[in-house]
């Protein structure tokens, strides 16, 4: 019998690329259906010898390496990746099955959860819910404050420091805090700043005052509720540290992001503590406050403070203060300040009436 040709068997002959390309490109499998799934090819073979057609088996006409025997495993080889066993059939293979249910049996099927069910009433009847309890967000007590604190404040730490030395050996510290809420019902600011000077070791100046503002809006009117705490102490004041507690009645002529002016009338009383008279003396108080933005780079404030004393309006203090802020950094929020503060007390107990404050500070907004 003549060779037959692989290709008129319906066998492909080429090789494909050369074999180093083909081991770059990395291994390809054809893996042949097995022989009952083939039906017998038949062949005409021209010879002198044979009349008819030849059947032949998938198996004699079948590369070697590909030929598979019924019931038994093989590996291919191949150049550059081992391939495990495989098996000859489907039916070696352990795969898992899915239970069946009995005949005539129910399957239980989860209801399906109104998407406006609360979570805990959703796990109590036993339904399904679409996002675990604990990747939602929960908020607890003692998160609230640290959120309160955080969010919707302006505030700025300052720092001046200056001195000198030789003739004379100076040194002047000046440091503070602000910050400042603003919401659409109320304001509320919180200020502290302190002050110390020496000279030749000998301390000249040491002070520092707390003032704690809340501001009450009336919803859309421009009148508003106010109250307010002062805190002041000073070595080199007739009295220990000094307390004051108002409150009243405030109108906004403006208030806008970038302007605010508001006047303010109330009572209240203060004490000296340390001093002569360290009873608690009721007081008015007569107040304004303003705050104007220039531009991105510049920002005016002024406020006053008028504490005259019910009894006679002759005994009375003021507190003035006047800011230029000027932006240095974006980046950074760095600003200059340039500040003036004046303590003015009709009453001064064998002092100075008034002391005036005028620095120059670094802001560092946060």
């Amino acid at each position: 019998m003549a060779e037959t040709p692989l290709w008129q068997l319906g066998i492909p002959t080429f090789g494909g690329k050369p074999p180093e390309e083909q081991a770059q490109a990395g291994p390809s499998f054809h893996f042949p259906p097995p022989d009952s799934e083939v039906a017998p090819m038949a062949v005409e073979v021209a010879g002198p010898e044979v009349a008819g057609p030849i059947e032949q088996s998938l198996s004699e006409v079948q590369p070697a390496a590909y030929q598979v025997s019924q019931g038994a495993t093989t590996a291919v080889v191949s150049p550059g990746l081992p391939m495990p066993p495989l098996p000859a059939a489907a039916a070696q293979l352990d795969l898992p099955v899915a239970p069946v249910a009995p005949a005539g049996t129910t399957v239980p099927v989860a209801p399906v959860v109104d998407p406006s069910t609360p979570i805990g009433q959703a796990l109590a009847s036993g339904a399904p819910v679409e996002s675990p309890p604990l990747a939602e967000e929960t908020a607890s007590w003692y998160e609230i404050p640290w959120r309160w604190v955080t969010r919707g404040w302006k505030n700025h730490a300052e720092l001046g420091l200056d001195g000198s030395s030789g003739n004379s050996r100076t040194l002047a510290l000046q440091t503070g805090l602000e910050m400042k809420r603003k919401t659409d019902r109320y304001t509320l600011g919180i200020d502290f700043d302190y002050r110390k000077a020496t000279n030749r070791g000998l301390t000249t100046e040491d002070n520092g005052r707390l003032n704690l503002d809340y501001d009450r809006l009336f919803q859309d009117s421009k009148w508003s509720a106010f109250g307010k705490f002062g805190a002041e102490w000073d070595q080199f004041k007739a009295f220990d540290s000094r307390l004051n507690l108002n409150g009243g009645l405030g109108y906004h002529f403006i208030r806008t992001d970038d302007a605010m002016l508001a006047t303010r009338f109330g009572a209240g009383a203060s004490k000296e503590i340390g001093a002569p008279d360290d009873d608690w003396k009721p007081e008015a108080v007569f107040g304004a406050e303003g705050e104007y933005q220039l531009n991105r780079y510049n920002k005016m404030k002024a406020k006053v403070d008028y504490f005259p004393a019910w009894e006679d309006f002759s005994d009375y203090r003021v507190v003035s203060d006047v800011a230029w802020e000027i932006l240095l950094d974006d980046t950074d929020n760095l600003s200059l300040k340039l500040a003036l503060t004046d303590r003015y007390d009709s009453t001064p107990q064998g002092a100075k009436p008034n002391d005036v404050y005028y620095s120059l500070l670094l802001l560092v907004k946060f």
